[in-house]
């Protein structure tokens, strides 16, 4: 188990769905604003397959830290045993669904 998803585990989230989505972003990033509608729509559209977690990189630093986060907003995407892959900066929705596809295939 990588750092990533010991940190989701220790804290007690235990998700059923094969993929978790963390989603740095802080409250004065503009691209988190601009990049929130998208991670709706992918909300909505891969509920049970993705979780999408929002996680505040300033309030909860030390993830932010042992994740190797630098840069808000940062997706990182786990399964329940690795980190699968890391996507910093927004995103198209077609880009950030190609990019969640290509890991489910993976995992699936």
């Amino acid at each position: 188990m990588d750092v990533g998803t010991q940190a989701i585990t220790a804290n007690g989230h235990q998700y059923p769905e094969p993929l978790v989505m963390l989603w740095f972003s802080a409250e004065w990033c503009g691209p988190c604003k601009q990049i929130a509608p998208v991670i709706n729509m992918i909300e909505q559209g891969y509920a049970g397959t993705v979780r999408v977690v929002k996680v505040d990189a300033e309030e909860d630093f030390e993830l932010a830290h042992r994740l190797g986060v630098r840069a808000v907003p940062t997706l990182i995407l786990l399964d329940h045993e690795k980190r699968l892959d890391t996507k910093v900066g927004s995103g198209s929705y077609a880009e950030l669904t190609q990019w969640i596809d290509s890991h489910i295939n993976l995992v699936a």
